[in-house]
């Protein structure tokens, strides 16, 4: 890619500019993929993807945690999809205190910013950024 990289006041790329490195077509291809947490443990599988209702691009991976557990979100940009497995940045409690969804429903703006507030995204990054001032009863992400 030939796109430039803006960089934070640290020198880092800021996860919301860095380009889209995964097509929707290769989110798809994660479903039933295991899903590894931070130390590499196997913590669930994906389900499913979300995508932002203008832009159509993923916004986030749906997972169920364990065999029976709740269906959840994790954002798509910080999953690194190989062969079976996709890997999140997140240790298992998180992943199974996450907000439960409705992937057949969508996600609404206040579900996502919960779901922002659980995985720490701070104001002005990441998929918080593509939301801001968007209608608080608006659904911001439907199945992909």
């Amino acid at each position: 890619m030939t796109e430039e990289l803006v960089e934070s006041e640290a020198g880092a790329p800021r996860a919301s500019e860095l380009p889209h490195l995964q097509s929707l077509d290769e989110a798809r291809g994660w479903v039933g993929a295991k899903l590894d947490e931070i130390g590499g443990a196997t913590a669930g599988r994906v389900e499913g993807v979300l995508v932002d209702v203008d832009s159509r691009e993923p916004s986030w991976l749906v997972i169920r945690i364990g065999r029976f557990g709740h269906l959840s979100a994790i954002p798509y940009e910080v999953a690194a999809g190989g062969v079976g497995h996709v890997w999140v940045p997140y240790p298992r409690d998180a992943l199974r205190g996450a907000p439960e969804v409705d992937p057949a429903a969508g996600i609404g703006f206040r579900r996502e910013i919960r779901l922002c507030d659980h995985f720490e995204i701070p104001a002005g990054t990441g998929r918080r950024a593509q939301i801001e001032g968007r209608e608080d009863d608006a659904f911001t992400s439907v199945p992909g």
